[in-house]
């Protein structure tokens, strides 16, 4: 296999390697999806770069196979540039009910069905505002809506009817709706919250599952707006918004990850050690008491030690020959120096004063 240069930041495809060993938990939670009453929503919980993705990857490639359960993916922040969290809405729900109706081949009865959509969500819209925004917006939703309830009411009650006809239509295979909304954490987080919001009052279809990847800090931080900072006295009003939209809270088990093999994973492709690779355990200990166990930082070092062997590469082909002969009676193996630079750079990336130290 060739050799890695460096390492992109992105999430585990559907079906590859899980080389931080979650497979259990991502199993569980397939069979949960598999077996649960509807509507439902779970929230995948995590800080920034914990995996989210690549877990919902492994769920959505679990349910791929299966005819009967009908999957949209909804990259929310792809939908929230350039937009309000209205518009953002606006185009998720448009591209929900796109996927639902894609199998139904009586063109006219899509156009209503999506007209009619449209006009009632874009009251309930105004609504959310309302209620996620703060007074200006409510203002402007008094102006253009004289009956909040009704528009919301209304919406949840055409993508029942929509879900249901799809189960019942004899054409259609899918028993069940499967709607992951991923990267919400990337959205500026008052928006963030605005859009769950929107989700929360709307989405309560029956047959449908919904996945949301998101950072509970990032719920706190959009919501500082309504409950000012977050204390020990008013945390229960940040969780009691989360707890509202999320029936099933699933946490990212990041003390549960595989380090060691993880990052061995990523030295073998940078071709930084072979075979076996450095000793797991030491490497676990050492990750966690510098850089910590998140994926994409330990994927930012990875791409620090592939710099490095350039460097090394390089800054050897300019030595002369009996410099490079010294270099090797010095009695160290190259699998300790290896390790030696591991070490170093982690102690370097997490804590620069105390690496500057042991250079002077």
């Amino acid at each position: 296999m060739a050799q890695s240069i460096g390492i992109i930041d992105e999430p585990v495809a559907p079906g590859a390697t899980d080389n931080l060993d979650i497979n259990i938990h991502s199993k569980s939670l397939i069979d949960f999806i598999t077996d649960t009453n509807t509507p439902i929503t779970v929230g995948i919980q995590g800080e920034w770069g914990s995996g989210k993705t690549s877990l919902i990857n492994s769920i959505y490639h679990a349910f791929d196979s299966d005819a009967t359960v009908k999957q949209i993916w909804i990259n929310s922040w792809e939908y929230s540039l350039l937009s309000t969290p209205e518009e953002a809405l606006l185009k998720i729900v448009n591209r929900i009910i796109d996927e639902l109706l894609e199998s139904d081949t009586d063109v006219s009865r899509k156009e209503a069905i999506k007209e009619g959509a449209g006009k009632i969500f874009r009251g309930a819209l105004r609504v959310g505002a309302q209620v996620a925004l703060g007074s200006e917006a409510a203002k402007v939703a008094n102006e253009l809506l004289e009956s909040s309830g009704q528009s919301i009411s209304a919406l949840r009650q055409q993508l029942t009817d929509l879900v249901k006809d799809i189960a019942n239509r004899s054409s259609n295979p899918y028993k069940k709706v499967v709607i992951y909304v991923d990267d919400l954490d990337r959205i500026e987080p008052k928006n963030a919250v605005a859009i769950l919001e929107l989700l929360k009052n709307i989405f309560s279809v029956p047959n449908c599952v919904f996945i949301l990847a998101i950072d509970y800090q990032v719920v706190v931080k959009g919501l500082e707006h309504k409950f000012g900072k977050q204390t020990p006295e008013n945390e229960w009003e940040f969780r009691a918004f989360f707890d509202k939209i999320i029936q099933l809270p699933f946490m990212m088990p990041m003390g549960q990850y595989n380090i060691g093999k993880y990052v061995n994973s990523l030295l073998l492709d940078i071709g930084f050690v072979e075979g076996e690779g450095l000793d797991d355990e030491a490497i676990r200990e050492i990750i966690l008491r510098t850089i910590g166990g998140n994926p994409r930082s330990i994927k930012r070092l990875a791409n620090s030690i592939s710099l490095i062997q350039i460097f090394v590469k390089n800054k050897k082909l300019m030595m002369k020959e009996e410099d490079a002969v010294d270099g090797e009676e010095e009695g160290i193996s190259s699998e300790d120096e290896k390790f030696l630079l591991f070490a170093l750079l982690c102690l370097q990336i997490a804590y620069p004063p105390i690496y500057s130290s042991l250079r002077s």
